[in-house]
């Protein structure tokens, strides 16, 4: 096994999300008076959702804080059964356990993070876990990361992040975290990092072995 605790961005990596967030993207834009396509909205938000906002809305006066308001009503009313594990997932945080690691969660997302887990029965492979409730800066800043780094006394030459976006790979660089990429969709085919996979039965096969 490469390392030991494994660090997981939620959104993008564990689950396949980012359809029904494009959803209710799109159904925010429409309350704006914004027409704005689902497949134009996508490849926007697996960067940042500031990104979506700037391109659209930032220019009709609203701000980003009414902007992600009015994105929660909306995603809330998506069919909880849209909210997916990527394939492998299950398996792999399983496999880290079986192989004497940890796995911690660190998402932007709330709680229900962690309702979703307990759904489909994750939440005994989780040491531990960070969401937007905690009130740590936003990634890619360490701050998460290091707080339970140490609480749990963990060497960060032990840790990995593993996350489908630029700022959860650079919050784990700048908390001195080895960090691996996943990308299904190759959205980030020019960050520097040298762990990336499109399927979570690869990142298994690499990172931990059979």
């Amino acid at each position: 096994m490469i390392c030991r605790h494994f660090f997981w961005d939620y959104d993008g990596t564990l689950y396949d999300t980012y359809p029904r967030i494009t959803r209710a993207i799109v159904r925010t834009m429409q309350e704006y008076g914004v027409e704005a396509a689902y497949d134009d909205l996508y490849p926007l938000l697996k960067r940042k959702f500031r990104v979506a906002w700037a391109a659209y809305l930032e220019p009709k006066g609203i701000s980003y804080e009414e902007f992600m308001d009015t994105y929660h009503r909306f995603s809330e009313q998506e069919p909880k059964e849209t909210m997916q594990l990527y394939p492998g997932a299950g398996e792999m945080l399983a496999a880290v356990v079986k192989n004497g690691g940890r796995n911690y969660l660190y998402t932007h997302r709330g709680q229900s993070a962690l309702g979703y887990l307990e759904r489909d029965g994750l939440m005994a492979l989780f040491t531990d876990f960070v969401t937007s409730q905690h009130n740590f800066p936003n990634k890619p800043a360490p701050d998460a990361l290091n707080y339970l780094c140490n609480k749990h006394g963990l060497k960060k030459e032990d840790c990995i992040m593993i996350g489908d976006r630029d700022i959860d790979l650079d919050s784990g660089k700048n908390a001195g975290m080895a960090c691996a990429l996943f990308d299904p969709e190759g959205y980030y085919p020019d960050y520097d990092t040298p762990w990336r996979f499109s399927r979570i039965a690869d990142m298994q096969a690499a990172l931990i072995g059979k």
